[in-house]
């Protein structure tokens, strides 16, 4: 089945009925088809009215037959750029209600090896911090509706990499690994230590003080912290605004969850992080991340947090094909798109208005004992919102390094 059927399934009978009818009424090309197709299941998806709906089709048939098309492929265009202009209204799309489903986790007889942060290999399109990853679980049991992870692996199934400790032993470190993260292929905290992870996890940061290793995470799981874990064994979370997390994180914590068990983590003697990420331009958007600074603020000192960065939403085109094709309800891909670095993200001057925005409402003193950074982000944005730039990669990950071990150590 090619891209076109499989997308047409996607529409509910009146939907196909509609868009079949007008692919005839304006007799187009299998592109221009497959434009409108794609059109019509982003509708459906942001549960907006269809372009049968939108369009005025009568005055368009009424044009010279040789005009029609190209009249009615650009009037479809205006109506899809429209919806792009402005921050994305929430107020009447529904939120997210939870669904059963059965998941299964299994052990994996896989190898266990380093991988890369997804930034542009060896490019200054993007600044890095030359991330290595270690993927010790594979899949998530959150349906965040922007997310890569679940087209990448067996949704009703999670891996745990078997014999981690063994695997964890055979692993060949060099003066290039030092940060290394463990939520890029699912949640770090979300199975807790059901599956020794974390203890496995533990003991290899302990024999190795050299090194950062960073556990990502959208859950709240009390029970994690009823054990010391290692100095340089950092717990971070993803937040969002409230908005953002009831539409479009689904099955996540809530951000209060979320930081009350950073809280957790914090009394058990760990160092917390905090990605404010993805940040959403949508109707609200200044006053709900304010309140997402007033609440760290509120809960934290600047000695008890590692560091704290930002990104905004970015989609590859498969990220955008499996939305369509899951028929995943969101309305994130409504946003305005500008191609950088080879994904979608917003235009340079609203990744502006938002980082400078979310970083100026942290009090001075607070943030400037805190490692702050933009993450998968153009260099061009550091200087106006952070006050400071690298000049390459490298520059960027050796001051973060310094400030990590330098506050890792400060015990």
């Amino acid at each position: 089945m090619n891209a076109k059927e499989s997308l047409l399934k996607c529409l509910s009978d009146r939907r196909r009925k509609e868009t079949e009818d007008l692919i005839a009424l304006f007799n187009l090309s299998e592109q221009s088809q497959l434009e409108l197709i794609k059109n019509e299941v982003d509708l459906m998806l942001f549960r907006e009215e269809s372009l049968a709906g939108k369009l005025d089709v009568e005055k368009l048939l009424s044009l010279d037959k040789g005009a029609r098309r190209n009249a009615f492929m650009k009037e479809m265009r205006c109506v899809m750029k429209d919806l792009e202009k402005g921050p994305i209204d929430y107020s009447a799309f529904p939120s997210f209600k939870p669904q059963k489903g059965k998941i299964e986790i299994c052990f994996e007889e896989s190898t266990l090896g380093f991988g890369r942060c997804p930034c542009p290999i060896d490019g200054e399109e993007t600044r890095c911090c030359k991330l290595r990853t270690l993927d010790v679980i594979t899949q998530c049991a959150f349906s965040c509706a922007y997310c890569s992870v679940q087209a990448f692996y067996d949704k009703n199934r999670i891996r745990v990499v078997s014999d981690l400790r063994k695997k964890l032993d055979a692993l060949k470190l060099d003066d290039s690994i030092w940060h290394i993260g463990t939520g890029q292929a699912s949640d770090s905290l979300f199975l807790g230590d059901d599956y020794s992870t974390l203890s496995d996890l533990a003991y290899f940061a302990e024999k190795h003080p050299g090194i950062v290793i960073e556990l990502k995470s959208k859950a709240c799981r009390s029970d994690i912290f009823k054990r010391k874990y290692p100095r340089n064994m950092i717990f971070t979370w993803s937040l969002n605004a409230e908005t953002i997390i009831e539409k479009e994180e689904r099955g996540t914590a809530a951000l209060s969850k979320r930081l009350e068990c950073a809280q957790m983590a914090r009394d058990n003697g760990s160092l917390v992080g905090f990605h404010i990420h993805p940040m959403v331009y949508f109707k609200g958007w200044e006053e709900e991340y304010a309140h997402v600074v007033e609440e760290i603020e509120k809960r934290f000192s600047p000695s008890e947090i590692l560091m704290i960065s930002s990104g905004t939403l970015i989609f590859t085109k498969e990220n955008l094909r499996f939305i369509r094709e899951k028929m995943v309800r969101t309305r994130v891909p409504q946003m305005e798109k500008t191609l950088s670095a080879g994904k979608y993200t917003y235009p340079f001057e609203i990744k502006k208005e938002m980082f400078t925005h979310l970083f100026s409402t942290f009090d001075p003193g607070f943030i400037e004992n805190i490692f702050t950074y933009l993450c998968l982000e153009d260099p061009r944005l550091w200087l106006p919102v952070l006050k400071r730039q690298y000049s390459c990669d490298k520059d960027f990950e050796m001051d973060m390094k310094k400030h990590y071990l330098m506050k890792i150590n400060s015990v």
